[in-house]
Protein backbone atom coordinates (compact mmCIF):
# COMPACT_ATOMS: atom_id res chain seq x y z
CA UNK A 1 0.00 0.00 0.00
CA UNK A 2 1.38 3.42 -0.95
CA UNK A 3 1.97 5.97 1.75
CA UNK A 4 -0.43 8.90 2.18
CA UNK A 5 0.80 12.30 1.04
CA UNK A 6 1.78 14.93 3.60
CA UNK A 7 2.24 18.53 2.49
CA UNK A 8 4.98 19.94 4.71
CA UNK A 9 4.77 23.74 4.97
CA UNK A 10 8.13 25.01 6.22
CA UNK A 11 7.48 28.31 8.02
CA UNK A 12 10.74 28.41 9.97
CA UNK A 13 12.54 31.75 9.97
CA UNK A 14 15.87 30.58 11.38
CA UNK A 15 17.84 27.43 10.72
CA UNK A 16 15.39 24.67 9.69
CA UNK A 17 15.42 21.45 11.69
CA UNK A 18 15.15 18.60 9.20
CA UNK A 19 14.76 15.83 11.81
CA UNK A 20 10.94 15.97 12.17
CA UNK A 21 10.55 15.86 8.40
CA UNK A 22 12.94 12.92 8.14
CA UNK A 23 10.87 11.04 10.72
CA UNK A 24 7.69 11.85 8.83
CA UNK A 25 9.10 10.20 5.71
CA UNK A 26 8.70 6.82 7.44
CA UNK A 27 4.93 7.31 7.40
CA UNK A 28 4.25 9.64 4.45
CA UNK A 29 5.27 10.70 1.02
CA UNK A 30 6.47 14.24 1.67
CA UNK A 31 5.86 17.27 -0.51
CA UNK A 32 7.77 20.30 0.78
CA UNK A 33 6.88 23.95 0.28
CA UNK A 34 8.66 26.91 1.80
CA UNK A 35 6.33 29.45 3.40
CA UNK A 36 2.58 29.77 3.16
CA UNK A 37 2.41 31.49 -0.25
CA UNK A 38 2.77 28.24 -2.24
CA UNK A 39 0.74 26.09 0.14
CA UNK A 40 -2.69 26.98 -1.25
CA UNK A 41 -1.64 26.27 -4.85
CA UNK A 42 -0.02 22.96 -3.90
CA UNK A 43 -3.14 21.91 -2.02
CA UNK A 44 -5.15 22.19 -5.23
CA UNK A 45 -2.50 20.46 -7.32
CA UNK A 46 -1.45 17.64 -4.98
CA UNK A 47 -4.59 17.02 -2.92
CA UNK A 48 -2.60 15.82 0.13
CA UNK A 49 -4.08 13.67 2.87
CA UNK A 50 -2.73 15.92 5.63
CA UNK A 51 -0.67 19.05 6.29
CA UNK A 52 2.14 19.87 8.66
CA UNK A 53 2.91 23.50 9.43
CA UNK A 54 6.44 23.62 10.81
CA UNK A 55 7.17 26.83 12.75
CA UNK A 56 9.99 27.99 14.92
CA UNK A 57 8.57 31.41 15.89
CA UNK A 58 5.08 31.88 14.38
CA UNK A 59 3.96 35.31 13.25
CA UNK A 60 0.41 36.57 12.83
CA UNK A 61 0.49 36.46 9.03
CA UNK A 62 1.47 32.78 8.91
CA UNK A 63 -1.14 31.80 11.48
CA UNK A 64 -3.80 33.65 9.51
CA UNK A 65 -2.75 31.68 6.41
CA UNK A 66 -3.01 28.41 8.33
CA UNK A 67 -6.46 29.39 9.55
CA UNK A 68 -7.60 30.34 6.05
CA UNK A 69 -6.53 26.94 4.75
CA UNK A 70 -8.39 25.20 7.56
CA UNK A 71 -11.49 27.27 6.78
CA UNK A 72 -11.26 26.26 3.11
CA UNK A 73 -10.49 22.57 3.86
CA UNK A 74 -12.20 21.90 7.21
CA UNK A 75 -11.77 18.10 7.01
CA UNK A 76 -8.06 18.23 6.19
CA UNK A 77 -6.05 17.41 9.37
CA UNK A 78 -3.25 19.86 10.19
CA UNK A 79 -0.33 19.07 12.47
CA UNK A 80 1.36 22.15 13.92
CA UNK A 81 4.96 22.09 15.15
CA UNK A 82 6.38 25.10 16.96
CA UNK A 83 9.44 26.10 18.93
CA UNK A 84 7.69 29.15 20.36
CA UNK A 85 5.07 28.17 22.91
CA UNK A 86 2.59 30.09 25.03
CA UNK A 87 -0.82 29.46 26.50
CA UNK A 88 -2.40 31.91 24.07
CA UNK A 89 -0.81 30.15 21.08
CA UNK A 90 -1.95 26.72 22.27
CA UNK A 91 -5.50 28.02 22.85
CA UNK A 92 -5.51 29.56 19.37
CA UNK A 93 -4.43 26.25 17.81
CA UNK A 94 -7.22 24.44 19.63
CA UNK A 95 -9.85 26.96 18.53
CA UNK A 96 -8.54 26.93 14.97
CA UNK A 97 -9.15 23.14 14.97
CA UNK A 98 -5.51 22.18 14.44
CA UNK A 99 -5.41 18.36 14.59
CA UNK A 100 -2.52 18.46 17.07
CA UNK A 101 -0.07 21.02 18.43
CA UNK A 102 3.45 19.86 19.34
CA UNK A 103 6.22 21.91 20.91
CA UNK A 104 9.76 21.30 19.68
CA UNK A 105 12.02 19.59 20.50
CA UNK A 106 9.62 16.65 20.26
CA UNK A 107 10.45 13.28 21.80
CA UNK A 108 10.91 10.66 19.03
CA UNK A 109 8.25 8.37 20.49
CA UNK A 110 5.70 11.20 20.69
CA UNK A 111 6.48 12.31 17.13
CA UNK A 112 6.15 8.75 15.82
CA UNK A 113 2.86 8.24 17.63
CA UNK A 114 1.38 11.40 16.12
CA UNK A 115 2.67 10.66 12.63
CA UNK A 116 1.30 7.14 12.75
CA UNK A 117 -2.14 8.35 13.84
CA UNK A 118 -2.12 11.06 11.19
CA UNK A 119 -1.08 8.58 8.49
CA UNK A 120 -3.89 6.24 9.48
CA UNK A 121 -6.36 9.06 8.91
CA UNK A 122 -4.91 9.51 5.45
CA UNK A 123 -5.05 5.78 4.64
CA UNK A 124 -8.70 5.59 5.66
CA UNK A 125 -9.29 8.50 3.33
CA UNK A 126 -12.06 9.94 5.47
CA UNK A 127 -10.88 12.17 8.32
CA UNK A 128 -13.37 12.65 11.14
CA UNK A 129 -16.11 15.17 10.56
CA UNK A 130 -14.99 18.58 11.74
CA UNK A 131 -17.17 20.76 13.93
CA UNK A 132 -18.22 24.14 12.60
CA UNK A 133 -15.14 26.33 12.49
CA UNK A 134 -15.05 29.64 14.29
CA UNK A 135 -12.50 32.27 13.40
CA UNK A 136 -10.05 32.38 16.29
CA UNK A 137 -8.24 35.64 17.02
CA UNK A 138 -4.52 35.29 16.36
CA UNK A 139 -2.50 36.05 19.54
CA UNK A 140 -1.65 39.74 19.53
CA UNK A 141 1.69 39.19 21.29
CA UNK A 142 3.16 37.55 18.19
CA UNK A 143 5.02 39.55 15.53
CA UNK A 144 2.89 40.63 12.58
CA UNK A 145 5.54 39.66 10.03
CA UNK A 146 8.23 36.97 10.16
CA UNK A 147 11.17 38.06 12.27
CA UNK A 148 14.44 38.65 10.38
CA UNK A 149 16.65 35.59 9.94
CA UNK A 150 19.51 37.13 11.94
CA UNK A 151 17.15 37.68 14.88
CA UNK A 152 15.56 34.24 14.53
CA UNK A 153 19.03 32.71 14.73
CA UNK A 154 19.41 34.22 18.21
CA UNK A 155 15.97 33.32 19.55
CA UNK A 156 17.21 30.14 21.29
CA UNK A 157 19.41 32.34 23.47
CA UNK A 158 16.45 34.51 24.46
CA UNK A 159 14.44 31.42 25.36
CA UNK A 160 17.41 30.08 27.29
CA UNK A 161 17.49 33.28 29.35
CA UNK A 162 13.74 33.14 29.98
CA UNK A 163 14.07 29.63 31.36
CA UNK A 164 17.32 30.03 33.30
CA UNK A 165 17.70 33.73 34.28
CA UNK A 166 17.59 32.70 37.96
CA UNK A 167 20.66 30.48 37.45
CA UNK A 168 24.27 31.16 36.62
CA UNK A 169 24.26 31.87 32.86
CA UNK A 170 27.25 32.24 30.57
CA UNK A 171 27.43 33.70 27.09
CA UNK A 172 29.08 30.46 26.00
CA UNK A 173 26.00 28.45 26.99
CA UNK A 174 23.71 30.89 25.17
CA UNK A 175 25.96 30.75 22.10
CA UNK A 176 25.84 26.95 22.16
CA UNK A 177 22.03 27.06 22.20
CA UNK A 178 22.22 29.04 18.94
CA UNK A 179 24.86 26.82 17.36
CA UNK A 180 27.39 29.66 17.29
CA UNK A 181 30.85 30.27 18.64
CA UNK A 182 30.97 32.71 21.52
CA UNK A 183 32.68 35.33 19.33
CA UNK A 184 30.10 35.08 16.53
CA UNK A 185 27.27 35.01 19.04
CA UNK A 186 28.44 38.16 20.85
CA UNK A 187 28.98 40.03 17.59
CA UNK A 188 25.62 38.98 16.12
CA UNK A 189 23.76 39.69 19.37
CA UNK A 190 25.02 43.27 19.58
CA UNK A 191 24.30 43.83 15.89
CA UNK A 192 20.74 42.45 16.15
CA UNK A 193 19.67 44.01 19.46
CA UNK A 194 22.00 46.96 19.97
CA UNK A 195 23.19 45.69 23.35
CA UNK A 196 25.43 43.03 24.78
CA UNK A 197 24.14 39.67 25.94
CA UNK A 198 25.27 40.48 29.49
CA UNK A 199 23.28 43.73 29.54
CA UNK A 200 20.24 41.95 28.14
CA UNK A 201 20.46 39.32 30.88
CA UNK A 202 20.67 42.01 33.56
CA UNK A 203 17.59 43.75 32.17
CA UNK A 204 15.60 40.51 32.21
CA UNK A 205 16.58 39.89 35.82
CA UNK A 206 15.74 43.43 36.94
CA UNK A 207 12.37 43.28 35.15
CA UNK A 208 11.54 40.07 36.99
CA UNK A 209 12.71 41.65 40.26
CA UNK A 210 10.30 44.56 39.77
CA UNK A 211 7.47 42.11 39.18
CA UNK A 212 8.31 40.29 42.41
CA UNK A 213 8.50 43.58 44.31
CA UNK A 214 5.00 44.40 43.08
CA UNK A 215 3.73 41.11 44.45
CA UNK A 216 5.22 41.95 47.85
CA UNK A 217 5.66 38.35 48.95
CA UNK A 218 9.46 38.08 49.09
CA UNK A 219 12.09 40.19 50.83
CA UNK A 220 14.45 42.29 48.73
CA UNK A 221 17.34 39.98 49.58
CA UNK A 222 15.22 36.99 48.63
CA UNK A 223 14.31 38.61 45.34
CA UNK A 224 17.96 39.28 44.54
CA UNK A 225 18.81 35.61 44.93
CA UNK A 226 15.64 34.50 43.15
CA UNK A 227 16.54 36.39 39.96
CA UNK A 228 20.13 35.20 39.80
CA UNK A 229 22.21 37.62 41.88
CA UNK A 230 24.44 36.28 44.64
CA UNK A 231 25.34 39.73 45.99
CA UNK A 232 22.58 41.96 47.37
CA UNK A 233 24.57 45.18 47.06
CA UNK A 234 25.45 44.44 43.43
CA UNK A 235 21.78 43.77 42.73
CA UNK A 236 20.80 47.08 44.36
CA UNK A 237 23.36 49.04 42.30
CA UNK A 238 22.19 47.54 38.99
CA UNK A 239 18.55 47.98 39.98
CA UNK A 240 19.07 51.70 40.68
CA UNK A 241 21.06 52.15 37.48
CA UNK A 242 18.24 50.71 35.33
CA UNK A 243 15.19 52.02 37.19
CA UNK A 244 16.42 55.24 38.78
CA UNK A 245 15.43 54.08 42.28
CA UNK A 246 16.59 51.51 44.79
CA UNK A 247 14.63 48.31 45.42
CA UNK A 248 13.59 49.58 48.85
CA UNK A 249 12.30 52.85 47.36
CA UNK A 250 10.24 50.97 44.77
CA UNK A 251 8.91 48.62 47.45
CA UNK A 252 7.93 51.60 49.66
CA UNK A 253 6.08 53.30 46.77
CA UNK A 254 4.19 50.12 45.98
CA UNK A 255 3.25 49.63 49.63
CA UNK A 256 2.10 53.25 49.88
CA UNK A 257 -0.03 52.87 46.74
CA UNK A 258 -1.61 49.71 48.14
CA UNK A 259 -2.33 51.39 51.46
CA UNK A 260 -3.96 54.32 49.64
CA UNK A 261 -6.34 51.94 47.92
CA UNK A 262 -7.16 50.13 51.15
CA UNK A 263 -7.88 53.37 53.02
CA UNK A 264 -9.83 55.07 50.22
CA UNK A 265 -13.21 56.53 51.33
CA UNK A 266 -15.78 53.77 51.63
CA UNK A 267 -13.31 50.91 51.18
CA UNK A 268 -12.97 50.08 54.86
CA UNK A 269 -16.73 50.12 55.45
CA UNK A 270 -17.76 48.24 52.34
CA UNK A 271 -19.08 44.96 53.66
CA UNK A 272 -20.20 44.02 50.17
CA UNK A 273 -16.66 44.42 48.85
CA UNK A 274 -15.25 42.33 51.67
CA UNK A 275 -17.80 39.58 51.14
CA UNK A 276 -17.15 39.55 47.40
CA UNK A 277 -13.41 39.38 48.05
CA UNK A 278 -13.94 36.47 50.42
CA UNK A 279 -15.60 34.58 47.59
CA UNK A 280 -12.81 35.34 45.14
CA UNK A 281 -14.89 37.75 43.03
CA UNK A 282 -13.13 40.97 43.94
CA UNK A 283 -9.96 42.10 45.63
CA UNK A 284 -7.11 44.54 45.75
CA UNK A 285 -3.97 44.00 43.70
CA UNK A 286 -0.57 45.08 44.89
CA UNK A 287 0.56 45.50 41.31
Amino acid sequence: MSKPLLLWVDCTSGLPDAEPRVRAASFFEIALVRGTEQAAAELVRLKPHALCFDFDYPDQRCLQSLQAIKQAYPRLPILMLTLEHSESLAVWAFRARVWNYLVKPIAPAEMAENLNALANLGIRGSPPRTAQLLRAAVPSDLPVQPIPANVARLQPALHYVTQHYHERISASAAAKACGLSRFDFSRNFRKAFGTTFRDYLVRVRITEARRMLAEGRVSITGIAYSVGFNDGSHFARLFRRLTGASPSQIAAKLAQAQQSVLTAPGAANSGLLRRASDHGNAGVSAG
